[in-house]
This record gives C-alpha cells, sequence and structure tokens, in this order.
C-alpha cells in the first residue's frame, strides 16, 4: 500500500483501493528515502508502457524502464539519502500506470522538496510526446515519449510542480480526430484524463497555465468553409472561457499560449486571432510562437527539435516570472 502521506504526487491522478493511477504522461509519484534500495510494484493497464526513474532530480541521468514484470528494483551502493521520481512516460491515449507499492530498504521520509513554482499545462500530442522518437509509423507506445517532450523537459529543469492534462488529437473545444468532432479538452477540465468521466483528486494553486492546443481545432474549423467563421468565434470564445475558469480562484495567474512546436502554419492565424481578441481583457496573458519542426511521424517535432523548444520555452517562463 502506497504511503500517501510521505509521498507526493505530481499531477491529476486516482487513487482506489489502495492503488494509485497515473494517466496522463508527465504525471509522478516522488518519495524520499535514506538506504541502499527501493522496489517499486507497478502495472500499466491495458498494456506495457514506459516510465522513467530519476535520482536526485538528476534530469539528464533518468532511467528510462520498459516494464512488463510489475516490479522495478534499484539498489545503491551504500546507505544515504535519495530523492525518487517515478514519472510516467506515456500519454493518456496509451495507458495508465498503476503503482501498487513502494518498498523502502531503509526510511521513507516525509517528502520535503519545495519546487520553484506550480504549473498546469494544457496540451495536445506535442505535449504528450506523440511520436517524437520515432521517423516511421511504429506503434504509439514505443515512439512517443512525455518526459523528453519540450513542456516536461523546461518545467522539470525549472524544478516546477506540474499538473500535465494532455492527448493526442484533442482540441481545446473540437477536432477532426475525436468522436464526437465538437468535443475536446474544455468539456474534461475537471478530470483526470480525457474521455474519462473519473473525478480529478488533486487541485493546485498555480503560478503559470500553459496552453498549447489549437492545432487539431484548426483541422476541424477547416472541414466546413461555410462554418469557417461560426466555428473560429466560438473556439476564441471556449477559450476565453477557460481562462475564466482559470482566473476565477487565482486571479494573478500568468497565462502563457504556445504555438508552432509542430510548423503548423496553415493554423497560426487562429492562435494569433485569439490572442488579439483576448489580449485586452487580461493583464497577465502572453503569447509565444516556436520556429517548430514537423520531421517526425505523422510531422511532429522530434525530440532534437523538443530538447531546442524546451531551452526556449525555459527562457519564456523566466521572463515571465
Amino acid at each position: 500500500m502506497i504511503d500517501l502521506f510521505n509521498t507526493h504526487i505530481n499531477g491529476r491522478y486516482l487513487f482506489k483501493d489502495n492503488i494509485l493511477y497515473l494517466y496522463n504522461g508527465g504525471s509522478s509519484l516522488s518519495f524520499k528515502m535514506n538506504g541502499d534500495a527501493f522496489v517499486v510494484y507497478l502495472e500499466h493497464i491495458p498494456s506495457p508502457g514506459y516510465f522513467y526513474i530519476i535520482i536526485d532530480r538528476d534530469y539528464e541521468n533518468k532511467i528510462k524502464v520498459l516494464n512488463e514484470s510489475g516490479v522495478y528494483q534499484y539498489k545503491f551502493e551504500e546507505k544515504s539519502i535519495h530523492y525518487i521520481d517515478i514519472i510516467k512516460a506515456n500519454e493518456a491515449n496509451d495507458n495508465a500506470l498503476a503503482i501498487k507499492d513502494i518498498i523502502v530498504n531503509g526510511e521513507l521520509y516525509r517528502y520535503d522538496h519545495v519546487y520553484y513554482k506550480k504549473v498546469k499545462v494544457y496540451g495536445d500530442s506535442t505535449v504528450a510526446g506523440f511520436g517524437i522518437l520515432g521517423h516511421s509509423e511504429d506503434p504509439s507506445i514505443h515512439i512517443s515519449d512525455s518526459v523528453e517532450d519540450f513542456v516536461y523537459h523546461a518545467l522539470y529543469e525549472l524544478d516546477m510542480e506540474v499538473d500535465i492534462f494532455s492527448a493526442s488529437g484533442w482540441g481545446l473545444t473540437f477536432s477532426s480526430y475525436t468522436d464526437p468532432k465538437n468535443i475536446g479538452i474544455i468539456d474534461f477540465i475537471d478530470k483526470v484524463k480525457v474521455n474519462s468521466n473519473v473525478d480529478n483528486q488533486d487541485v493546485l494553486k498555480e503560478d503559470i497555465l500553459i496552453i498549447s492546443l489549437g492545432c487539431n481545432d484548426n483541422s476541424y474549423i477547416q472541414e466546413d468553409k461555410n462554418l469557417r467563421d461560426t466555428r473560429i468565434n466560438y473556439f476564441i470564445r471556449q477559450y476565453q472561457a477557460l481562462i475564466d475558469y482559470e482566473l476565477r480562484n487565482n486571479k494573478d495567474l500568468k497565462i502563457l499560449m504556445v504555438y508552432g512546436t509542430l510548423k503548423e502554419e496553415n493554423a497560426y492565424y487562429l492562435y494569433e486571432e485569439t490572442y488579439e481578441y483576448l489580449k485586452p481583457l487580461y493583464k497577465n496573458l502572453y503569447i509565444h510562437r516556436f520556429n517548430g519542426d514537423n520531421t517526425a511521424i505523422s510531422n511532429h517535432a522530434y525530440v532534437t527539435a523538443h530538447k531546442r523548444m524546451s531551452e526556449e520555452l525555459k527562457a519564456v517562463i523566466k521572463e515571465i516570472i
């Protein structure tokens, strides 16, 4: 049984029947230990997936694990104090990471790491890390990586506490890739993951909100030229509704709109028109365009581009805060 009192959870989760379920890529369980080994009992549902172990906040030396046995063991050379992060790598569309127990050969201490800031992220496939490791149409579970994507990479290195809510194919409020098409992340704003009726179990008061949405909305907008203007206006109103929802109990929240990660030039107008309409309404609204990349599968950004964009995102966040 997981000791929720002494451990820390980053992101949205479900705790049921003494099992911790992490759905979104980048969600994590962290703990502090004094010992020479630890064992994690876990399961990927419904199919195998990846997770990462980061020891003592050392992102560059993270350990990636494809695990099907349900047990992960790690041994140190000697007994000492360590901070451990167990991070879900596959996106919500692939599977859930179910963590059943953590056993420490030594002592489990109350997790006392103090994060620099708290951040919430709404995103689509780029934030979910879809396809960033591949140049061919291999199964998503092998070439997607939410921990190597530009958002998570940047926020971890900035020492941010994160709530990432993302899924491939999803838009803010509609998409050509969802069923029905007129549904989006805004319809699941209080859930653990999209297309789920499970209520969120954790609520943070964030310092920054990052929104990386619109490319999939644009695919739906362009399907019917007669409805294009109507759908654009609806998108902008829904974007405003999302911001108003987040500001309702957090009036000092800073909001950063990002786009351009996939070089999706035909959608730039949507982000820019939205920003120009909303800019006079909010004092802490910012926008940033990446010079993205489309060399991975399905015109997505390759991992090298994500590393470059993560450095860019870190610089933008530092300017904002």
